[in-house]
């Protein structure tokens, strides 16, 4: 079980006062809010064992180490186990891991804890910063599952997803994910996982049954308040066109991504006298 410490979607007024205190990684976009809000979410402590889960070539895992003196292990495969050579981005793996020896990298994907070499109950922060909602949808309960193994009793999880602005697909869509969050309960189990990113609320919701959460508060979740509600962080034009240059996509359309933020923290073991 655990506690939920936050729920919510990342806003333009927390990522102003980031960028005004120049925290780390602070910048005007999605990114640049993730960063500061996964730093100012919790008091880190020198020792703390810390899992980056797809960190790619972030330089965050460093500063965690450099900084505050963790111990900081990187779970990401580069492509390399799944043979998408795309999520090398055109950088060598091998030279990013070679360039940081202070940082224990375990080059392969979460969701098999049968083939996994990450050791269970070990850590003291699970984190994810734009990487989650990159999982196969049929893996995501298992990922989400892994994770809760290797998380030790009283530690905590802080996960930054990117999520798409029900709005992209016109104002069917967005009718549609108020339908599909107000009747929630009327929809059978199995329509729910192939359609948890739809909206906010719903992939809270699968969130809250995969770790056994019972109670979530899902205010200013809303489809609603993710489209009209200004203060909501979207990706800036520029990082969209990085984007596509980046990636070489040919769609050269702008779809609205906000982060949708969870700070998690896992209930201690009972004592043996309780």
């Amino acid at each position: 079980m655990y506690d939920v410490l936050e729920i919510s979607l990342g806003n333009l007024s927390r990522l102003y006062q980031y960028k005004q205190k120049e925290f780390f990684g602070a910048d005007l976009n999605i990114k640049g809010f993730d960063y500061p809000w996964l730093l100012a979410s919790r008091q880190w402590k020198s020792g703390e064992r810390v899992l980056d889960v797809g960190a790619g070539y972030s330089l965050l895992p460093m500063h965690l180490q450099e900084t505050y003196g963790c111990e900081v292990w990187v779970a990401d495969d580069y492509g390399l186990q799944s043979g998408q050579p795309f999520w090398q981005r055109g950088q060598s793996p091998e030279e990013h891991v070679g360039a940081h020896p202070s940082v224990k990298f375990v080059l392969e994907r979460l969701g098999d804890p049968s083939s996994s070499s990450l050791p269970t109950g070990y850590f003291d922060v699970i984190y994810s910063l734009s990487a989650l909602e990159h999982v196969r949808v049929t893996m995501v309960p298992d990922v989400w599952r892994h994770m809760d193994l290797l998380l030790k009793p009283g530690g905590e999880m802080l996960h930054a997803i990117d999520i798409p602005f029900p709005s992209n697909q016109g104002w069917r869509k967005v009718l549609a994910g108020e339908f599909y969050d107000r009747f929630f309960p009327l929809f059978p189990q199995s329509f729910h996982l192939p359609h948890y990113m739809a909206t906010p609320k719903a992939h809270a919701r699968l969130v809250a049954r995969l770790l056994g959460i019972s109670e979530i508060d899902i205010k200013g979740l809303s489809v609603t308040d993710m489209v009209f509600n200004p203060d909501v962080l979207t990706e800036g034009y520029e990082i969209g066109l990085n984007r596509i240059l980046k990636d070489g996509l040919t769609d050269f359309q702008y779809r609205r991504a906000g982060t949708l933020l969870f700070h998690l923290k896992k209930h201690t073991e009972p004592t043996r006298n309780s």
